[in-house]
């Protein structure tokens, strides 16, 4: 069942024993300092034993400066003692014969005030003001001693500062610091974050990207400042580990977000990023057919992957085997990214194989900042994968 979705794939040097990427999915479970923890190592160790291909983990400041952190208890890679933390959870993956990559990101003007240093802007490519969103990633610890009931309130952000051109530089520099430390915790490659709503994403996007120099004013100079980090990434590391970039539409404060220009534009950004560092890109959307140009119906990722030549992981409301083996035969993608089902099931993948009737456990926000320790529900690391025959004639 689902032949090709649990084929082999090769993306760079690195092997994936299926076509399924575990979504980098942001919990602020790390120490406040921003060192990993022990059930961060169980957390994802537990998902490579339910038998993903590859591990993207949750977004990780590379570098304690220009308001690069944009969570509170978001895990870093700054220093020997991440480096050491992180050994323990690319261990722990690899112990099962799956590759792991090390998700990099600066928040940009989406960074939450709280992380920046006193009297420290955030930055963005431009000078440009966020409307704001919902933490929802708080913890209800946190909701309490806020003295705060109900919804989550909408957090503002002051205006951002624009980078400057050595600026720039510097931030590309210090992705690169941060995937030497990567590398040097165990990962096998990184990817960088050019996504959601945050730095990279803000050059990408022409809404939020109003320059005028060579990083802004056309497709092809939005996505330079992308471009020069995965460059200076691939230097730092070497031809031999894995590169992903990850784009969106839509962003943390800009849930509906577009690109301007709609397709038209995501062939001009894919052909941009044909001669880009990056092994792979990474499509991220609410829903992975959902292209929000009105004029075609085409995914957005098919228009990048065709335009760029790259391979493509997918990612987007993927709830079952044939959700996820559409978007390979679609062309859309050559692996789907799944998040939500794998947070409540990390056996996910041996569970689609099977064909076996499953009790789904209904998804809950909560599990995202504290996984479920129930062993029903499949997280411990001392609960043993159930026994599926691995006989697939017989999964029917």
């Amino acid at each position: 069942m689902f032949e090709k979705l649990f084929s082999s794939l090769k993306l760079g040097s690195t092997v994936l024993k299926n076509k399924i990427v575990m979504a980098p999915l942001t919990r602020q479970a790390a120490f406040a300092d921003g060192t990993p923890t022990d059930e961060m190592a169980a957390y994802y160790a537990r998902r490579a034993q339910g038998g993903v291909g590859l591990i993207i983990t949750e977004g990780t400041y590379e570098v304690d400066e220009l308001g690069c952190k944009a969570y509170l208890s978001q895990p870093g890679i700054i220093n020997e003692k991440h480096i050491e933390a992180w050994k323990k959870t690319t261990k722990a993956v690899h112990s099962f014969e799956t590759p792991i990559i090390c998700q990099l990101m600066h928040g940009g003007r989406v960074s939450d005030p709280r992380c920046l240093f006193k009297n420290e802007p955030p930055v963005s490519a431009s000078a440009t003001k966020s409307d704001g969103w919902v933490l929802y990633t708080d913890t209800d610890d946190e909701l309490h001693d806020r003295g705060l009931s109900g919804e989550w309130p909408k957090v503002g952000f002051p205006e951002a500062k624009e980078l400057s051109i050595e600026e720039i530089y510097k931030v590309a520099d210090g992705f690169a610091e941060g995937a030497r430390r990567a590398i040097e915790a165990g990962f096998d490659g990184v990817e960088i974050h050019g996504a959601n709503g945050y730095l990279g994403y803000q050059f990408v996007h022409p809404k939020t990207n109003l320059r005028s120099d060579e990083f802004g004013g056309s497709p092809e100079n939005n996505v330079r400042f992308v471009k020069l980090v995965c460059e200076k990434v691939r230097a730092a590391i070497g031809s031999d580990k894995l590169i992903t970039l990850r784009l969106s539409q839509d962003g943390v404060d800009d849930f509906n977000g577009f690109w301007p220009g709609g397709i038209e534009y995501a062939k001009s950004i894919g052909a941009a990023l044909a001669n880009c560092s990056a092994d792979a890109l990474h499509w991220s959307s609410f829903d992975w057919r959902d292209n929000r140009d009105p004029n075609s119906d085409i995914p957005m990722a098919k228009i990048i992957r065709k335009a760029s030549q790259k391979p493509m992981l997918v990612n987007g409301g993927i709830a079952d085997g044939k959700d996820a083996e559409l978007v390979l035969d679609s062309c859309s993608g050559d692996a789907v990214v799944v998040g939500r089902p794998l947070f409540a099931h990390p056996d996910w993948p041996h569970i689609i194989r099977s064909g076996m009737p499953y009790s789904w456990a209904e998804f809950d926000r909560k599990y995202v900042v504290q996984p479920p320790v129930d062993l029903s529900l499949c997280y411990p690391m001392d609960r043993m994968i159930p026994n599926w025959d691995p006989d697939i004639d017989k999964r029917r």
